[in-house]
């Protein structure tokens, strides 16, 4: 297990290192803080009404972001390898969440609690700054996914997917995929299909 620890913790050094450099002193209390977990699939992390605590960082498995209309789960994100994971808006505001976070796969996780993320941001300027460029990162995301639900067909938005995330297509079941993009999963079999056949 400690060595699987040293293993994400070199990975997340080297996500954080395309954003913002942290000297070896900063790295060193920076990495401290962070604990590894290992949800089982279809473990929930966070379920609605709960308040995010923590920031992950996901080394193996795939997570998705949902919420319930009518009944019917809607996915509105998805994580995995080398990426960061979480109910956003709850971890920042520390309000209950308005989603689930599950893990759909068996999954490898680094976490932050919002506790000592604070903490290490009064501490160091360049781990703010980090902070506030996943920030950024995440609205600048959220928008565009916005106008791509409000404005591009089904099979533009399908073929966005393919563009932006094409591991998404081998690591995600077919019928969270389709939720994502707001159409049926009969709709997504014959997009992947008449995409494929192109």
């Amino acid at each position: 297990m400690r060595t699987l620890h040293t293993q994400a913790l070199a990975h997340l050094r080297a996500t954080i290192h395309q954003k913002v450099i942290l000297p070896d002193e900063v790295w060193k209390d920076f990495a401290q803080g962070w604990t590894l977990v290992t949800p089982a699939k279809n473990e929930y992390l966070t379920k609605v009404g709960e308040t995010e605590r923590y920031l992950y960082f996901v080394e193996d498995g795939v997570q998705r972001g949902f919420h319930l209309v009518d009944g019917e789960e809607v996915c509105v994100a998805f994580s995995f390898d080398h990426s960061y994971s979480g109910i956003v808006d709850s971890f920042l505001t520390q309000t209950p969440a308005k989603y689930y976070l599950q893990a759909i796969s068996d999954s490898v996780l680094l976490r932050l609690s919002y506790h000592d993320l604070q903490g290490l941001y009064e501490r160091h300027k360049s781990v703010e700054r980090w902070g506030r460029l996943i920030c950024e990162d995440i609205l600048i995301g959220k928008a565009n996914r916005e106008v791509a639900i409000l404005s591009y067909t089904a099979e533009e938005r399908y073929r966005r997917l393919m563009i932006q995330s094409p591991r998404c297509i081998q690591l995600i079941p077919q019928k969270y995929l389709a939720s994502y993009l707001r159409m049926t999963p009969e709709t997504f079999s014959r997009l992947r299909k008449k995409v494929k056949d192109l």
